[in-house]
């Protein structure tokens, strides 16, 4: 993954239930690199080689949402109520992005008072009046890059994952090499998981690794810089004993969390029924739904390793 796909998803504008420009990217990608692609409704895409070896399959999944808001009320040519879509808490006043049928145009976001919850409206403001707004329109972050030490954007959760599944051929082709990969984005995991529980189904894999950001916490010594992070227990996953030594084993670095709340698109399979191991292997970010979210490019660079790592040890 280069960084100049990763700044390119990151300046795409895609709220649960809106991922279409997210999806187009990928397609476009994958096409070009000579995948089969399909589409699963509006919930999922899905590349593939065209030729599928008589081997294991791994199933690259990220989710192609970010957090954002839904207009709910017009209250007059330049007033918008709006509710938030996912976990943001806006403490601070921000700049958005209002996307039209037929439009984009700035906006400003009025930060949160101190009781506010999720089922309360947020005010917005436009700049000047847009005609073209209607109830139900998205409006996320306005984009921002910065890429010194550290890379500083909105919507890393989860454009790290697209960005690396959208050039995975093309960047890791050696990697899983004895193995079928199977690549794809779901829709509203930030909200429901609706996505990833119908694309649960359309794809026949012998394991699922969850591509996703998780948080740095130094209680559990989980660091930027220091590797992606297995989840051991979470909303959607626990993993026994057995296979936590089983991927630690890996010879490459590994941090580990646990939290018994919060979770990622690795739910969707043992929601579904269906048995495939469901692994999540996620890169720690800070400023997590927020306009600035931070990641370690060491990180990103040694997922690849990892990935190929934990399929290993699970499927050997």
């Amino acid at each position: 993954m280069t960084t100049a796909t990763l700044k390119h998803f990151c300046s795409l504008h895609a709220t649960p239930g809106d991922e279409i420009e997210v999806f187009q990217a990928l397609l476009q990608r994958w096409q070009a690199q000579g995948l089969d692609t399909r589409k699963v409704g509006s919930y999922a895409v899905i590349a593939e080689p065209a030729e599928r070896k008589k081997a294991d399959t791994v199933l690259l999944l990220s989710h192609a949402d970010s957090p954002g808001f839904i207009v709910q009320s017009i209250l007059s040519p330049t007033k918008l109520e709006v509710l938030a879509l996912g976990g943001v808490h806006p403490t601070q006043d921000a700049e958005l992005i209002l996307k039209t049928s037929s439009e984009k145009v700035a906006a400003h976001l009025h930060a949160a008072g101190e009781d506010w919850t999720r089922t309360m409206p947020l005010k917005v403001t436009l700049p000047t009046p847009c005609p073209s707004v209607q109830k139900g329109d998205r409006l996320c972050w306005a984009p921002y890059w910065s890429e010194e030490e550290y890379i500083t954007s909105p919507f890393l959760d989860n454009r790290i994952g697209c960005a690396l599944i959208a050039d995975w051929y093309a960047d890791n082709a050696h990697r899983f090499s004895t193995m079928n990969v199977v690549l794809a984005a779901s829709a509203m995991e930030e909200v429901n998981g609706f996505g990833a529980n119908v694309l649960a189904h359309a794809v026949n894999a012998d394991l699922v690794l969850a591509l996703d950001i998780t948080y740095t916490d130094n209680k559990q010594h989980i660091q930027m810089g220091n590797g992606p992070v297995i989840t051991l227990s979470d909303a959607s996953v626990l993993l026994s004993p057995e296979m936590r030594d089983r991927l630690l084993q890996a010879s490459v670095p590994l941090q580990t969390e646990v939290y018994n709340y919060s979770g990622t698109d690795a739910r969707a399979f043992p929601a579904q029924g269906i048995p495939t191991p469901a692994i999540p292997v996620l890169i720690p970010t800070e400023g997590n739904h927020t306009q600035r979210e931070i990641l370690h490019p060491a990180d990103l660079n040694a997922w690849p390793a990892a990935l190929e790592a934990v399929a290993t040890a699970v499927l050997k």
